[in-house]
C-alpha cells in the first residue's frame, strides 16, 4: 500500500468496516480482516486503486442479497484452515 492511512485511502471500506465492528464486535471482525491478509478468502476489500485481503476463488459460488450485498455462500468460511490443494466448484 502506497504511504498514508487506510482511512485516507478507503474512506469507504474503511467506513463499512466501522458499522461491521460496531455491529458484531471489533475482535472478531479484525479476526476475519487478518485472515483475509494472511491468505484466507474471506475479506477482500477494493477503493481507489488500493486493495487488502484476498479474493475469492474463481469458482466459489457467491450469492447477492435483496441489498445487493454479496456473500459466500460455499468454499473456506472464517476461520478455516487455508489449504492450497482446495478444489472449489466451477
Amino acid at each position: 500500500m502506497a504511504k498514508g492511512s487506510m482511512r485516507e485511502q478507503m474512506p469507504v471500506v474503511t467506513a463499512f468496516v466501522d458499522q461491521l465492528r460496531d455491529a458484531f464486535g471489533r475482535e472478531y471482525i479484525d479476526n476475519i480482516i487478518r485472515a483475509g491478509m494472511r491468505g484466507q478468502p474471506v475479506f477482500h476489500a477494493t477503493e481507489n486503486g488500493h486493495t487488502v485481503g484476498t479474493p475469492v476463488p474463481r469458482g466459489v459460488c457467491v450469492a447477492t442479497n435483496a441489498k445487493g450485498n454479496r456473500y459466500l455462500v460455499d468454499g473456506p468460511q472464517p476461520g478455516d484452515p487455508v489449504e492450497s490443494k482446495t478444489k472449489y466448484r466451477a
